[in-house]
């Protein structure tokens, strides 16, 4: 019987040899047990793997021969030890040969397999091939497949019957577009593939908050309610509510930009401390346009308020001018529009916006 003997302490880092396991592993033979294990001898987990060294050489050899380095196969076996007593006819080699059928190439498969060799545990025929075949039937093309394999191969490790695929049915039973659902599934599988329950009830809950369905903000409030819990909606309520925004203004900024609760409770009060406190814009303005507290505060933020409340206390522009004209723009943008466009009547416009001027009126 061969056993692998782990540490919980870190790998020691030379590559694996195929015949001795002398670098990276250390064998132990004494009579018919073989005995795999790190560098320090602590704290083991017995595993029973298989009954011959020659069976687990021939699996590296064929893990090898399709292009997995050293590295890869030791962190396989690492995470998944079982894998050396694999029967390489039976369950790798026509799994190897379906990633390469779908499109991976020999440089993509081994780095996506090698991060979730569990992979190896799934029925070819009764979970992987129907998997990729709902997968390719929502995002359309092989390579959207490959694409998002490459992003995060645990995909193919979703129960797709019992969660994922009723999940985007009640997407497009609400009317979602087919093109808004592969989208969201292409960005959140972990969120298509969260407990069916709980997405339904987050669907039908988005819907009686008043979102359309045709809308991308449809699915990003569906995400968000999804990934949070409602304590932690509660505190990120209650950051903007300090504001003096009432509930139904918290859920306009919801309604704007949904993602606008993943952002934390700190970068909520700066952005707030500084358009509220520092700028003077009303707070149910911010909400308006939540999306400018995604905005780096120093770099961005503050740079362009500076020059608008300058053009604000010269009577070029109007003090109810919208944060997003002026903080969504690209930086080539902001500069043609707010800045060169009023040099001739403001020549320090460009100094004030580095930082190197001080504005004798405003004094920022």
């Amino acid at each position: 019987m061969l056993t692998i003997l782990f540490t919980k302490r870190t790998l020691i880092t030379n590559p694996l040899t195929l015949n001795s396991f002398t670098t990276k592993f250390l064998i132990l033979q004494k009579n018919s047990l073989i005995t795999t294990f790190y560098s320090s001898q602590s704290e083991f987990n017995f595993i029973p793997l298989n009954k011959n060294l020659q069976k687990s050489e021939s699996v590296i050899a064929l893990f090898r021969t399709h292009g997995f380095s050293e590295t890869q196969i030791s962190k396989m076996v690492r995470i998944r030890p079982r894998i050396l007593s694999s029967d390489p006819k039976k369950k790798i080699i026509p799994k190897l040969e379906f990633f390469r059928s779908i499109g991976l190439s020999r440089t993509d498969l081994p780095r996506i397999v090698s991060l979730n060799p569990s992979l190896f545990g799934r029925s070819l025929e009764n979970h992987l091939i129907p998997c990729h075949n709902f997968l390719k039937n929502v995002l359309v093309l092989d390579e959207n497949v490959v694409k998002m394999l490459k992003r995060d191969s645990r995909i193919l490790l979703y129960d797709f019957e019992k969660n994922m695929g009723p999940n985007i049915s009640s997407l497009s039973g609400v009317g979602v577009p087919k093109s808004l659902i592969s989208s969201f599934l292409f960005r959140c599988p972990s969120v298509a593939s969260r407990n069916h329950e709980r997405f339904k009830k987050a669907v039908e809950e988005v819907i009686g908050m008043g979102f359309n369905p045709s809308r991308t903000m449809f699915v990003q409030a569906v995400q968000v309610i999804c990934e949070m819990t409602k304590t932690t909606r509660d505190r990120k309520c209650a950051a903007f509510s300090r504001w003096g925004l009432s509930n139904d203004e918290i859920r306009m900024a919801f309604k704007s930009h949904p993602l606008c609760m993943n952002l934390s409770e700190e970068k909520i009060m700066r952005g707030m401390d500084f358009l509220v406190n520092k700028m003077g814009w009303e707070a149910v303005k911010v909400a308006r346009c939540p999306a400018v507290l995604f905005f780096n505060l120093e770099n961005r933020i503050i740079l362009r308020c500076r020059v608008i409340k300058v053009l604000i206390l010269e009577g070029i522009l109007k003090k109810d001018t919208s944060l997003s004209t002026f903080l969504k723009p690209s930086e080539n943008q902001f500069l043609e529009r707010f800045v060169r466009n009023y040099e001739d009547k403001v020549p320090e416009l460009l100094n004030v916006y580095r930082g190197k001027t001080v504005h004798f009126i405003t004094g920022v």
